[in-house]
């Protein structure tokens, strides 16, 4: 038996340069901010995550997590809830626990949660706005490098001009690419007070984009606006996905039961952790949908978000967060010892290896620490 006996954490900020300029966000990204979280049982076993924001203080969880079994992953899930009830996130220390649990017992994570399968299909989450040439170019030229899934960001000024890149895309990859359209409709960055789509907009963009085939559309709606979600289902054939930064996991449910969204894409990093996202993904598969994760955050939320998928996922793809030159996983993955690599057929696997498969290099990530 191994019992938790602390919880410490590390402050990092990577630069960026050039700035990334992300499509939802009006300010450009000079820097990327991360806490790493070391959770350290009595035996010597420890866990690393990170990823998410508004990390709650350590000690707290320290605190109350020490003395608890590692394997009591129920009861680490349900105290990290009652910490996030009052202000910030505390998954990744959740996260932690199942990467020293898998390091305790030998195995990796995905296979702790029921090892549904060893790697997913990648689609190639882009980032930034490009013209429709420039975005038809890079398509091809991740297609050829073996993908077979990306996603697109919508944010021009006119609805109708990111439906143009879609179609020049979708004319540039033939019908076999997967396509994916984030709207980023669901939530907004600090100060940002654009208004988002209303339902008649999202049903105007949604039919539009009908001939093109998509895989889903993201986030044509606020999160909340789950009565819009549900008038939105019915009146188009296109797939719809949300729910990335929902912070509860009833607000999962009610998208999925009232709202009808057909993709359900809660962060391990962001809401129940592991162990919540594994009640959402079963949820879903009772309802007849599906849970792929948003992936959006750092090298080890991708890490912990696609040992989650690959243990409880019914999806056929995975968020991975590629648009270079814009974002490559030099950036993406700097908190890791490697990057993650999709395979030349299209698919990625977790890192291979006990809990997460990761070893932070401490040392190396010295020269970014800033706490």
């Amino acid at each position: 038996m191994a019992r938790i006996e602390s919880v410490e954490t590390r402050a990092y900020r990577f630069p960026l340069d050039p700035p990334f300029r992300a499509a939802w966000d009006p300010v450009p990204r000079t820097h990327v901010d991360a806490t790493l979280v070391t959770v350290r049982a009595d035996d010597g076993t420890e866990g690393h995550a990170s990823g998410g924001d508004g990390l709650p203080d350590a000690e707290l969880l320290g605190r109350l997590l020490r003395g608890v079994d590692l394997r009591a992953s129920e009861r680490v899930r349900a105290t990290c809830g009652t910490v996030d009830l009052h202000g910030g996130r505390p998954w990744a220390v959740e996260v932690a626990c199942w990467d020293a649990l898998g390091k305790l017992l030998g195995e990796p994570v995905w296979r702790l949660l029921g090892g549904r399968q060893e790697r997913l299909l990648a689609y190639a989450s882009t980032g930034e706005l490009a013209t429709p040439s420039e975005r038809a170019e890079r398509a091809v030229g991740l297609r050829d490098a073996g993908l077979r899934a990306l996603k697109i960001r919508f944010h021009h000024d006119d609805w109708r001009d990111d439906v143009e890149v879609v179609r020049r895309v979708r004319e540039a990859v033939g019908p076999e690419m997967a396509i994916m359209v984030d709207a980023n409709q669901g939530w907004r960055m600090p100060g940002d007070t654009s208004p988002p789509w209303d339902i008649a907009a999202a049903v105007r963009v949604a039919r539009a984009l009908e001939p093109l085939e998509l895989h889903w559309l993201e986030e044509p709606l606020p999160t909340a606006d789950v009565d819009g979600y549900a008038a939105l289902r019915r009146l188009t054939g296109v797939r719809i996905a949300a729910g990335e930064l929902v912070r509860q996991e009833h607000e999962a449910r009610d998208l999925l039961a009232r709202g009808g969204v057909d993709v359900i894409q809660c962060d391990v990093l962001f809401v129940g952790g592991i162990g919540g996202c594994r009640r959402i993904s079963a949820m879903a598969d009772l309802l007849g949908r599906t849970w792929s994760p948003h992936t959006w955050s750092n090298g080890y939320g991708l890490v912990a978000n696609l040992h989650a998928a690959c243990g409880l996922s019914s999806h056929p793809y995975v968020e991975v967060p590629f648009d270079p030159p814009a974002w490559t996983p030099a950036q993406r993955d700097w908190l890791l010892p490697a990057p993650v690599e999709i395979a030349a057929d299209g698919t990625v696997a977790p890192p291979p290896g006990p809990g997460l498969g990761v070893e932070p290099d401490l040392d190396a990530l010295e020269r970014w620490r800033t706490a």
